[in-house]
């Protein structure tokens, strides 16, 4: 029988197939063939809708898979990778029917670390640096794109010094387009938490400038305020709310012309940022009309009630 034509890159089903069928003598050599496909196309390994996450290393005795898919393993949630016989190699396959980006880390004996075969690396600013892959036609939502065509806001930063919790932070203000154009109008405002991330991160101006020019939301402030000891701050302190309704908020009313009514204002943040924001709404409802948390933290405060 003529052997086959060996393919340029298996997949990994032909490779674990292939691994499994080798003879003992000769696996240490298929092992570092592997290593090196794996070395030079990165991983995951991509198969249609199946992405298998491969880690190699002889010395592990388990490796766990946790990300975004997941809910980076909180509770029973994580994914322990099923060992390749002896050949040191882990893997899973995740089954996506969707594009998607999604970012995740391995548990390799109790240590996080990145994928070293995934050439995507990102620091998300929550979870450090994180690996990621994409499948599927996915492309960047319009709103982050800088459109020279359209009238843009502007950014005012400034550092605000508090009396009561006697500590200074970074605030970013966002002002539409129509805040220099029209002087004698108010504007409402949403607080966001995390602010200098939102602004750097997720563009968050540029975002708010294509929103405003689409008529997707109105001609309105965002006052994106950094924290300065994020942990404290933002896990559901009371402190924090009141110094935050109490203090920060009217200086923002008296310095810039907002409108200061609760139907007027919002709060909002990711992962902590999003629990302070649900907190401080629950805490003063008369102070927020809408509150929005991205991932927002609230298992930390189930834990802490169970």
């Amino acid at each position: 029988m003529a052997a086959g034509r060996e393919e340029a890159a298996p997949t990994f089903s032909a490779w674990k197939a292939r691994l499994e069928a080798t003879a003992p003598e000769d696996l240490e050599r298929e092992i570092g063939r592997f290593v090196q496909v794996l070395e030079a196309v990165g991983t995951p390994m991509v198969d249609g809708p199946e992405v298998y996450f491969i880690h190699y290393d002889p010395s592990a005795r388990q490796v766990m898979l946790v990300g975004e898919f997941n809910q980076w393993g909180r509770g029973s949630d994580s994914i322990a990778m099923t060992p390749l016989l002896q050949t040191g190699v882990f893997y899973h396959m995740l089954e996506l029917s969707e594009p998607a980006r999604l970012e995740y880390k391995f548990v390799v004996d109790g240590e996080w670390i990145t994928d070293p075969f995934c050439p995507n690396k990102v620091d998300n600013g929550v979870g450090g640096t994180n690996s990621y892959f994409v499948v599927g036609d996915l492309h960047e939502p319009s709103e982050l794109r800088v459109r020279p065509d359209i009238q843009h806001g502007r950014v005012e930063d400034y550092e605000f010094h508090s009396e009561r919790l006697d500590n200074t932070r970074h605030v970013y203000v966002y002002l539409p387009p129509a805040y220099d154009q029209e002087p004698a109008v108010r504007f409402p405002a949403f607080y966001v938490h995390d602010g200098g991330e939102y602004l750097e991160r997720a563009h968050l101006g540029i975002v708010m400038d294509n929103l405003i020019h689409d008529g997707l939301v109105p001609a309105i402030i965002m006052v994106m305020i950094d924290p300065v000891n994020r942990i404290t701050e933002y896990w559901a302190n009371s402190q924090y709310a009141e110094f935050l309704c109490d203090e920060f908020i009217p200086s923002i009313d008296r310095r810039y012309r907002t409108i200061a009514e609760r139907s007027a204002r919002g709060v909002m943040g990711a992962s902590l940022g999003g629990l302070i924001s649900v907190y401080a709404a629950l805490q003063r409802p008369r102070m927020f009309s809408r509150v929005a948390g991205q991932s927002s933290a609230l298992h930390i405060e189930e834990q802490q009630l169970s």
